[in-house]
């Protein structure tokens, strides 16, 4: 059993042990740790948002002359405007090539990873019991959520099936996140007792 001696390993153990104490009550070591993280995050951001302006706006236009790269940078500084009243409305123009360009990548991504491609996994061979259960169990959530006619007869099984799918499925999910998080637990127990406390290897 060894101690560690490294500083960066102490500052994250007493890190670990302030945003862990948090599941006990709210204490001074946990607020301290919370706004040292919130804080060196936005430190981060805005060092990245600088590397970032730097290598792809600033230096390409200087050095190789990319004078198109102007309107970009120009966008971004007129979102500045909203700091000052009598020119704030300046500011509309980014946001509304923002939110514009934002929706139409959002809509193209989502018809192609939440229908399109939805569509094409479901149309397979009835040749297992686990190509079976895709199609009857989507067929089934479907129904469950198709209101224009009432749930009898065998509409009413097949829409109680599709709700039980929704339950399996809701608790796969929630059971994976569950393990997700005990994951991440277990790795700071094992950092806190190995690599800090040296009690195990």
């Amino acid at each position: 059993m060894q101690i560690s001696t490294d500083l960066g390993v102490w500052i994250a153990a007493i890190a670990t042990i302030g945003i862990l104490s948090f599941a006990f009550k709210d204490n001074p070591l946990y607020r301290l740790v919370e706004n040292v993280y919130v804080g060196v995050s936005a430190g981060h951001a805005l060092v990245l948002g600088w590397i970032n302006i730097r290598d792809q706006g600033i230096g390409p236009l200087i050095d190789d002359g990319d004078w198109s790269l102007l309107v970009p940078i120009a966008l971004g500084i007129l979102l500045y405007t909203r700091f000052f009243k009598k020119i704030s409305w300046l500011s509309r123009f980014p946001l509304a090539m923002l939110v514009g360009i934002g929706t139409g990548l959002a809509i193209r991504g989502t018809i192609g990873s939440q229908i399109v491609n939805q569509i094409k996994s479901t149309i397979l061979p009835l040749n297992s019991i686990n190509n079976a259960i895709i199609i009857f169990g989507t067929l089934g959530v479907l129904i469950y959520f198709f209101f224009s006619r009432e749930h009898t007869g065998p509409l009413k099984h097949v829409s109680t099936f599709g709700r039980c799918i929704m339950m399996v499925s809701f608790g796969a999910a929630f059971g994976s996140t569950v393990m997700g998080r005990m994951a991440l637990l277990i790795n700071r127990l094992h950092f806190l007792y190995a690599n800090w406390l040296g009690i195990i290897r």
